[in-house]
């Protein structure tokens, strides 16, 4: 499946870059060897981007908003509906997934997990908007480890997951990760 994107220029960015990871390391990728794979120019480029790292981290940002999409798709409201979402979720992307963890990628998703799954949260209404961001962040105080233990596991199982052949289904993932978090 592909990432989706409204704006043209900047799916071609991304497609040009994922294009080149299957074939290329990303270190040995270059800005001229995505524009080239785009048939755009440099100036372009920079005009939507500042480098490839923010073309990776645009990316991770249009995945949990497909991510939130599907939250709200499924009216996913407790944990075992919104694991088997998650799931489905990267079923949908598992060869973006599976090519970011070969090209040792997944940092990108991995540094900003948090805030993504909270973006998520918000558009999915999960986190309502209206709460001030004092009382947020004050809860997140009082249950920042809690979160970041469950948060790690939930994405150190994802990456388990994903290895997996065959792969379980997204129902029986989320009935696991239900009996671990319970």
């Amino acid at each position: 499946m592909e990432i989706k994107e409204e704006n043209k220029t900047r799916k071609w960015i991304i497609d040009a870059l994922f294009a080149l990871l299957k074939r290329r390391d990303y270190r040995d990728i270059t800005i001229n060897q995505i524009v080239n794979q785009a048939g755009l120019g440099r100036r372009t480029f920079y005009r939507y981007f500042k480098s490839k790292d923010e073309v990776m981290e645009y990316t991770t940002k249009l995945l949990m908003n497909d991510f939130a999409a599907k939250i709200i798709a499924n009216s996913a409201d407790t944990l075992e509906t919104v694991a088997r979402s998650y799931f489905e979720f990267w079923e949908g992307y598992i060869d973006i997934l599976l090519l970011l963890n070969k090209a040792h990628l997944l940092y990108f998703v991995e540094d900003h997990l948090l805030s993504l799954i909270y973006e998520a949260a918000l558009k999915s209404g999960h986190v309502s908007a209206e709460i001030s961001k004092e009382i947020l962040e004050k809860q997140y105080e009082q249950y920042q480890y809690e979160f970041a233990f469950k948060l790690a596991g939930f994405w150190k199982v994802t990456i388990l997951w994903c290895s997996e052949s065959p792969r379980k289904r997204p129902e029986e993932m989320s009935k696991i990760i239900s009996a671990i978090l319970k």
